[in-house]
């Protein structure tokens, strides 16, 4: 139990203190930390689940999307690391996460999202990204970058959403007009 309970305490404070590297590039300041995202992603998942969906097994993948990012770091495609590689290290970071704790169902977790298997996978996905392009509104509103971003992340977020998900579609298209 000790050795699980001390594993946490490191997990949980290095990703209270990871910055999102994608703020971080925009030179924003006190940037969001990887936990701050994972919370904003379950908080996501609670307001907007779909009554079809497993409101629990959703709010599993929000809080595990990023755990791997304690061990290999917030890796996005400007850092020159080819998918296949990310896909390895993340894969070897779970494998090693969920043995220190004690988990397994986080690598059955982590797999699923990772390969959108599931309409809980794919709609916990969109709500990821849905979190970031609310986090550029709310840089943009409080004059955190130099340059505003929010079309930006949007116009990504979009083009990478599950374009069938009714509630994600009413999602995006409200969020466009803030």
């Amino acid at each position: 139990m000790q050795n699980k309970l001390d594993f946490y305490i490191h997990l949980s404070g290095k990703l209270k203190e990871l910055q999102r590297t994608g703020w971080i590039r925009k030179g924003i300041a006190n940037a969001e930390t990887v936990a701050a995202h994972s919370h904003g992603v379950s908080l996501l998942v609670l307001l907007f689940a779909p009554d079809y969906l497993d409101k629990e097994k959703c709010l599993k993948l929000a809080v595990i999307h990023d755990l791997q990012e304690v061990i290999v770091g917030d890796i996005t495609p400007f850092d020159g690391v080819t998918s296949e590689e990310k896909g390895q290290r993340e894969q070897k970071a779970v494998q090693e996460i969920a043995q220190k704790l004690g988990f397994d169902e986080l690598k059955e977790l982590f797999a699923e999202y990772e390969t959108n298997q599931s309409a809980e996978a794919r709609f916990v996905r969109d709500m990821d990204r849905l979190d970031a392009v609310l986090q550029a509104k709310y840089y943009d509103d409080n004059k955190r970058t130099k340059e505003k971003i929010f079309a930006e992340f949007y116009n990504y977020a979009l083009s990478h959403t599950n374009k069938d998900e009714a509630v994600t579609a009413e999602l995006f298209a409200t969020v466009k007009k803030l």
